[in-house]
């Protein structure tokens, strides 16, 4: 029996992807659409070259990839009927939006898709700092019984730096965990997510740091972010502070936060994004006294595909009801005509549950 194709071409364009990530995309789509793989590794932001003539072939007929848009410099060239892009992460501070916009192609954030798993790690990042564990680690591997002073995160102060799907996770976790937390936000007329108790503008950045006794940097890279905390901000901390980033290495001067370390104005700090990745090993910051650093881990959780590709079939069938699109950074053009005509959008059928 002859199947009738399926009009909508989604196409997963990264091999930073995994089965059930692929089979979450497949199940939660609209019944007019499909999906395809084209495993394009991902090489730091350098395009893609040499691409098998049948991944060439998928790429034209997509009308939604998802992938990570910095590895595609010729996106209207390789995908002609390209309606918009999912990008594969919350960040996107390496692509060029304004081109996708002058070629009227949409770009959507992923930002949520690891929000509760990253929120999760910065948790242990700020209890395995605050409780020591590095120092518990070390003394197992040479098999010393030692003890270390240490006091609990409850009825510290923190500060969030960012309110989006992380940061919010962040302050709540932060509450329960007895922490009084400060947000920082660009938009304080939105007020304090839920378990802040009270919420500042960025204009208020530097003086809320010296009642700070732990710091999270979850807030994108942009001109405003930049070197958020240098020398200065850091120096303004109080004696033993805490600074954890899930963020971006943008928006901490690296150097100077050694410095803090190694004069022990710090109580340590955890890094899960660096200057550069990977870190060299020459890096000063490898052997930085109280420093933790995690390779960009914090959202490498056996979920992410699965909540990615679930998050992006949420996507298409919102397009194709003609819905606007969460987080969507470019605005996502209307479905085509002649797509629409197809399907009979706008579509009733919308995602299937799951």
């Amino acid at each position: 029996m002859n199947v009738a194709p399926r009009p909508v071409r989604l196409v997963v364009a990264t091999a930073v992807f995994s089965a059930d990530g692929l089979s979450a995309v497949a199940e939660a789509l609209p019944e007019c659409a499909s999906v395809d793989w084209v495993p394009i590794p991902y090489d730091n932001g350098r395009g893609p070259t040499d691409l098998p003539d049948q991944w060439r072939a998928l790429l034209a007929e997509a009308h939604i990839l998802l992938g990570f848009a910095e590895q595609f410099p010729d996106l209207s060239t390789l995908a002609p009927r390209l309606c918009w892009f999912h990008q594969g992460g919350a960040g996107y501070e390496k692509v060029d939006v304004a081109a996708l916009s002058r070629h009227d192609i949409g770009f959507v954030s992923a930002a949520g898709a690891g929000a509760t798993g990253i929120a999760e790690f910065v948790v242990l990042a700020m209890l395995s700092l605050a409780r020591r564990a590095s120092d518990y680690y070390r003394a197992q591997q040479v098999r010393q019984w030692q003890r270390f002073p240490s006091a609990e995160l409850a009825g510290r102060r923190l500060t969030v730096v960012g309110a989006g799907e992380i940061g919010s996770r962040v302050c709540r976790l932060g509450a329960a965990l007895g922490l009084d937390v400060t947000c920082v936000r660009l938009r304080t007329e939105l007020g304090a997510p839920e378990g802040a108790s009270r919420v500042v503008g960025p204009d208020a950045f530097t003086s809320i740091l010296p009642v700070s006794d732990v710091v999270v940097l979850a807030a994108p890279l942009t001109a405003q972010t930049n070197l958020l905390l240098g020398g200065p901000e850091l120096a303004s901390l109080p004696a033993g502070a805490l600074v954890v980033n899930v963020a971006r290495a943008g928006l901490i001067d690296h150097g100077a936060l050694r410095e803090a370390l190694v004069a022990g104005r710090l109580g340590g700090a955890w890094l899960d994004v660096l200057p550069e990745e990977p870190l060299p090993p020459d890096s000063g910051l490898w052997d930085a006294p109280g420093l933790s650093i995690s390779t960009h881990n914090a959202v490498a959780m056996g979920s992410y595909p699965v909540n990615l590709g679930r998050q992006c079939a949420r996507a298409v069938a919102i397009w194709l009801e003609g819905g606007p699109i969460p987080h969507a950074v470019v605005d996502v053009p209307p479905v085509p005509d002649d797509l629409a005509a197809a399907i009979g959008a706008p579509y009733a059928g919308g995602a299937r549950t799951i």
